[in-house]
């Protein structure tokens, strides 16, 4: 799957949709801001989706979709709306579009099984990138990293790696926190928010194609230790 740097940094592309976002993000209300980051994100969405020949099985997205629809009923910001798809992917990891557009692969929903409870602290944790900003400023940031190195030759490989890191590890641990916020609020244990990343700390990065997910979040032992001390082990 290609990391969401490039794909958004690519839709500096589309000006127009671009330019009314950005416009109503300096200048409009916070809710016309929100309007078009969905629209927006709806436009990643559709370029994101039309890279995979085929959907995932129809139980893996009943799951998902039943543990998101729970989730997004448990969000007190109704402004958002959500839409959770898994996506037939080799790595394992998750993924949040600007506008609530939330993505799960494969590989990670069959390293979770049937535990909804997991499941549920990883859509929450996207949720939380989106809920926070964090998606909304990723975007941000590229989409004006694409602009700059379409001026500066030999910079763009540099810039784009930069953000492929993914987020920081203060905002992967804030979502963390949302997430297992979310998780409770819907009526789900929060405490699978720890099992969750045992399990992913646990799992051979080599043998499972972990190495993206590694790469793109800080190390289990800091975000388990913090989720420890808030909802307990």
């Amino acid at each position: 799957m290609p990391r969401l740097g490039s794909l958004l940094g690519g839709h500096a592309r589309k000006p127009f949709s671009l330019a009314k976002w950005i416009w109503s993000w300096f200048f409009g209300s916070e809710d016309e801001s929100i309007e078009k980051e969905r629209d927006y994100g709806r436009e990643c969405a559709r370029e994101f989706d039309a890279q995979f020949s085929r959907r995932a099985p129809h139980e893996q997205q009943d799951l998902v979709m039943m543990a998101g629809s729970r989730l997004a009923d448990a969000c007190q910001d109704r402004r958002f709306k959500f839409r959770f798809t898994a996506v037939p992917d080799g790595a394992v990891n998750a993924y949040a579009l600007p506008g609530g557009f939330v993505y799960i692969t494969e590989p990670l929903l069959k390293l979770l099984g049937s535990d909804s409870d997991e499941l549920a602290f990883i859509l929450g944790h996207e949720m939380g990138h989106v809920l926070l900003g964090h998606a909304k400023e990723q975007l941000m940031a590229s989409t004006l990293l694409s602009a700059v190195t379409k001026r500066i030759p030999g910079t763009g490989g540099m810039l784009r790696d930069a953000l492929r890191t993914g987020y920081s590890r203060e905002l992967e641990l804030d979502a963390d926190r949302e997430g297992a916020r979310l998780a409770a609020a819907a009526g789900f244990d929060a405490r699978a928010a720890v099992r969750a990343l045992r399990r992913l700390e646990k799992t051979s990065a080599s043998a499972t194609g972990l190495e993206e997910y590694f790469s793109s979040h800080p190390p289990f032992t800091d975000r388990i230790e913090r989720l420890e001390k808030e909802i307990g082990p």
